[in-house]
């Protein structure tokens, strides 16, 4: 069925009956706008029984959200409002946009040298930075269709050559999460898959890092005092540094740099960012507006200005991600994954971020 196509609606009396096949109903009111509110019981049940309903309800074009009114739970029938499908170049010419400010990036990143092959380092350096980005909302779109949610392709931001040659990437999705286990999936999948390229490209940058004299580097510039805890592990696992001379760091190292940038950035309990879907999806309303807060001080005392004012003006204007079915807890493991969550994120600050000789500027 194409998006905005829908089967003939349910009468009245269809959808009632619908919805007492998954539910205790102990009161029920048509409202003005014609929509329907069903008072249910609650069960243990309720979150599987809602989710059957929001599938079943999907196919006729209609649309029920599940709230908590003071000791009575309240499911809301309504029809849902029709999307029209547009088509659009824009994501095509923002990756085009996106792979020049790389490509020139790569090209002032990659040191000329003789015997040093910058023409496929660079190549590497420009599928290394799109990789970490594309695959980030690649997971993203698998996670939202698993839970049966539409999805955008990614639109890629161009950067700034020589200073941050994309500002990531995003989705956006054409219907809400059904419910809080949903809505933590969405945010976690693209961190997660974001990381996991961004430790091979890491791998790759000591990789393709070279040695040479202590003239050679100091002419070029690129001598590197000190490295954070990641980077320099895998130099001295994969790199090796003959006594008496130097490191000229990879451009594929300023690639897993970003990466963990964006990957600890994102899982920042804060609202609109990925760690603050998952935030909301374990904390309260107001547990998680302290969480937003404490994120934005956190950032400024970091260093990371430019962020803590964005994310700051985002909790100003953009209201909280919530699922249609905000009744129903977190799943258990998922409340254990997301300790999981806070810990990574402070280990990657702890072993990607602090003392990385690419932090020159704050983002």
């Amino acid at each position: 069925m194409d998006e905005g196509e829908y089967q003939i609606l349910m009468n009245y009396d269809e959808l009632v009956e619908t919805v007492k096949n998954l539910f205790t109903v102990e009161d029920t009111r048509q409202r003005e706008d014609a929509s329907i509110e069903f008072i249910v019981t609650e069960s243990d049940t309720l979150k599987q029984n809602f989710k059957a309903l929001i599938d079943k309800l999907k196919v006729y074009g209609y649309l029920a959200v599940l709230r908590r009114n003071n000791e009575e739970i309240v499911l809301r029938v309504g029809v849902a409002q029709k999307k029209e499908k547009k088509s659009s170049n824009t994501p095509f010419l923002l990756l085009v946009a996106t792979i020049i400010t790389v490509s020139i990036d790569g090209w002032y990143r990659t040191p000329s040298v003789p015997g040093y092959n910058s023409t496929s380092t660079m190549f590497l350096y420009i599928l290394g930075i799109l990789g970490i980005i594309g695959v980030h909302e690649l997971s993203h779109k698998i996670a939202a269709a698993k839970h049966g949610i539409r999805a955008s392709l990614p639109y890629f931001i161009p950067g700034l050559p020589t200073v941050l040659p994309t500002f990531g990437a995003f989705i956006s999705t054409q219907d809400p999460p059904t419910n809080r286990d949903s809505l933590f999936d969405l945010g976690l999948s693209g961190p997660i898959g974001g990381l996991i390229v961004t430790l091979f490209v890491g791998i790759g940058g000591a990789l393709t890092s070279f040695t040479t004299s202590v003239e050679i580097a100091e002419g070029l510039g690129t001598q590197t005092v000190t490295v954070d805890v990641f980077t320099n592990t895998v130099l001295n696992i994969f790199a090796s540094q003959p006594e008496g001379s130097v490191v000229i760091l990879s451009p594929l190292t300023f690639a897993a740099t970003i990466g963990f940038l964006i990957t600890f950035l994102n899982l920042m309990p804060a609202w609109q960012l990925d760690g603050g879907h998952m935030a909301s999806a374990v904390l309260s309303r107001g547990q998680h507006k302290i969480a937003t807060y404490v994120s934005i001080l956190v950032l400024f005392l970091l260093g990371f200005t430019l962020m803590a004012l964005f994310v700051l003006v985002l909790s100003i204007k953009s209201p909280e991600a919530s699922p249609l079915d905000d009744v129903s807890e977190l799943s258990a493991s998922r409340r254990i994954v997301f300790l999981g969550v806070i810990l990574l994120a402070i280990s990657l600050y702890f072993f990607t971020i602090s003392n990385n000789p690419f932090f020159s500027v704050s983002f």
